[in-house]
């Protein structure tokens, strides 16, 4: 019984016979499905129980698609998926059969596990998502969760992604806020977000207080404990303004978050084509935050699944796209 571990951009071949997908999750049902290359659903496939799909004939290019089993949910956060596809065993006794690497699909809606196609005797079956998932705190892999969740797509298309940056309010009323911890929390969500809508696998940070400093680039995972040494030393200014920071000479979509405690007057536009500011305004009394549009403030517990999808979904308003991103459909 030839087996195969099929990751990244690799391909597998099985002999072109009867077709069957087991896909599993713990505690978790799953419906898997086979579509078509047009997103069809493929005529004759056979569906005998949850997370178990058999094709008895492929006849051109299929799609293999996972979902949680109860409709027009996401998969929770640290969900892993199993799947394996084969020659169906129940015609064969010691099937070929190929195992995808498991797959992490925390706050999707649906994902795309498998292109198989036809050619001659053999299908090829490749993988569709080849990226690995960068790796980020507890926080941040929450946050990606949900940003994945309110998008549909495990990220953005290339042509969709921006650049990411955040700007921290250093003045002397953001103390309390620095002190326990309410704007590492928010930069380390932040880092959950640009994961799925950011060119770079780092967040470009920039504290402006007296003037503004920019931080040296970190990978996702370093950038809030980073931030925080930076800001426990920071020298704190008054009179916030967020336009402190030049962006007259950028050419690549930009999308800077800029966390404080109130709106700044100067907040409203930035003059440069393609750069957009989006406030994160904190408030008092702990790890609280966020709300992505200037007009008032709430807070947002980050603890709490459903408010943390609310707070991801103000902070990515705009974003999101029709169409396909790597391993997913809408």
């Amino acid at each position: 019984m030839p087996g195969y571990v099929l990751d990244g951009a690799g391909l597998v071949e099985l002999p072109r016979q009867p077709l069957a997908v087991t896909v599993t999750a713990l505690d978790l049902p799953v419906a898997v499905r086979v579509m078509t290359a047009d997103g069809e659903p493929a005529p004759g496939a056979l569906y005998p129980r949850p997370g178990f799909m058999v094709l008895p004939h492929v006849g051109g290019e299929i799609v293999i698609v996972a979902r949680p089993h109860a409709e027009g949910t996401a998969f929770p956060q640290g969900t892993v998926l199993q799947a394996t596809l084969g020659v169906d065993s129940s015609r064969t006794a010691d099937p070929d059969r190929a195992e995808l690497t498991p797959l992490d699909v925390s706050g999707l809606h649906h994902v795309e596990l498998a292109t198989v196609t036809p050619a001659g005797e053999r299908l090829t079956v490749a993988a569709r998502k080849t990226a690995v998932d960068v790796p980020l705190t507890e926080l941040g892999a929450r946050a990606r969760s949900a940003t994945r969740g309110v998008l549909g797509v495990d990220r953005l298309p290339v042509n969709r992604r921006v650049d990411v940056e955040v700007d921290i309010d250093t003045t002397m009323s953001m103390l309390p806020l620095i002190d326990d911890g309410s704007v590492r929390e928010v930069v380390d969500l932040l880092t959950g977000v640009a994961s799925v809508i950011g060119n770079r696998e780092e967040l470009r940070v920039t504290m402006i207080g007296r003037s503004a400093t920019p931080l040296p680039a970190h990978a996702l995972r370093e950038v809030a404990g980073q931030v925080q040494n930076a800001l426990n030393s920071a020298g704190l200014g008054v009179g916030f303004r967020s336009a402190s920071v030049d962006r007259s000479g950028y050419t690549t979509p930009t999308l800077v978050f800029t966390v404080t405690d109130a709106v700044p007057a100067d907040h409203a536009a930035t003059g440069v084509p393609g750069v957009r500011r989006r406030p994160v305004v904190l408030s008092g009394e702990g790890a609280a935050v966020v709300d992505g549009s200037p007009s008032g403030t709430r807070r947002q517990k980050l603890d709490d699944p459903d408010q943390l999808f609310a707070t991801v979904k103000s902070l990515v308003a705009g974003l999101a796209v029709a169409g396909e991103s790597e391993g997913t459909r809408r």
